[in-house]
């Protein structure tokens, strides 16, 4: 007798994706969207159960032989198991979204996550960039050349607005406004939002900017790309800034830093040095103040050994 095929949710996944595009989702979130039914379908199409009990991979979409909340469970938990709680956190939410677009579309009459609870997610606290080691990144990016001009212009732009990797790279000319010291980002949901930045970074902006136009050999134009390639002259992508902030930690002798460790280090300096909540959250681009919790967390017993030392009844007496 013929055994039927495991069944391959490939296709809806492209649709799914189409529909994503559609809605001008960030590049960011569509990958990771992605990565997520490309690595359950990988496991639908290669699933044998452990238990010889337990259910066999799924031959259709749903019913008896469709995708059920088992095979769900067992793929999240041997990804967390394989990868990270972090890793497999994000991997079920996706999922989620997916099965309930699917149901929306008709797909589906139910999501088989319908009851499924996000697997805990362990606190981890992402430590922030101490002052001593900034500096001496900033010490590696000086000097007058483009290069130079262009990483201390990124790495101040990072610290002082907070903004995501997506958000500060993919920007064009048009969106800087050196001016008002501003420049308006795409955050997340396709919410453009203007961050503000300093004077010491809009200094770092205009030297930058005056150096690109020598470096393209042209005055540059509102839609050119905000960030260019040393060698393509090309637009800078999340990947060159990532080897960028790499290659320059080496030179500056400091441990790895990621890019998303600028956000948690400006959320704390912030909050820090007394900065207003409603602000940070206007400025990040938080809608839930659960967010502020966990930025929060970073260094934040510095910021109560702070705040006592400030406050201190015992002090106070004295």
């Amino acid at each position: 007798m013929a055994t039927s095929k495991p069944y391959d949710i490939g296709p809806l996944a492209s649709s799914w994706a189409r529909s994503l595009r559609a809605r001008n989702l960030s590049d960011n979130t569509q990958r990771i969207y992605a990565r997520a039914t490309a690595g359950l379908r990988e496991f639908l199409l290669t699933y044998e159960p452990d238990d010889p009990d337990a259910r066999p991979a799924p031959t259709a979409l749903e019913g008896k032989t469709g995708v059920h909340r088992e095979h769900i469970e067992v793929y999240i938990t041997r990804l967390r198991e394989r990868t990270s709680p972090g890793n497999a956190h994000q991997h079920f939410r996706s999922l989620k979204t997916f099965f309930n677009w699917l149901v929306d579309e008709e797909e589906m009459d139910r999501s088989p996550m319908r009851t499924m609870k996000a697997p805990e997610l362990p606190e981890t606290e992402v430590p922030v960039i101490p002052d001593d080691a900034l500096k001496k990144l900033l010490t590696a990016c000086k000097g007058k050349d483009f290069e130079s001009r262009r990483d201390t212009a990124l790495i101040m732009m990072f610290l002082d607005t907070g903004g995501r990797l997506s958000e500060i790279t993919n920007r064009t000319v048009e969106k800087l406004d050196l001016d008002l010291m501003v420049l308006h980002v795409l955050g997340k949901g396709g919410r453009e939002r203007p961050v503000p930045f300093g004077r010491a970074t809009a200094l770092a902006m205009d030297r930058y900017l005056r150096a690109t136009g020598k470096h393209v050999g042209r005055e540059l134009e509102s839609s050119d790309p905000l960030w260019w390639g040393v060698k393509s002259r090309r637009a800078l992508t999340i990947w060159g800034v990532g080897t960028m902030i790499e290659r320059r930690c080496k030179q500056a002798g400091i441990p790895h830093i990621h890019p998303h460790q600028f956000r948690h280090t400006f959320a704390h300096l912030w909050k820090l040095n007394g900065g207003n909540e409603d602000a940070l959250m206007r400025i990040t681009g938080w809608r839930s103040r659960q967010m502020l919790s966990r930025y929060g967390a970073s260094a934040g017993e510095e910021r109560a050994r702070q705040q006592h030392r400030d406050l201190s009844p015992g002090d106070r007496l004295a």
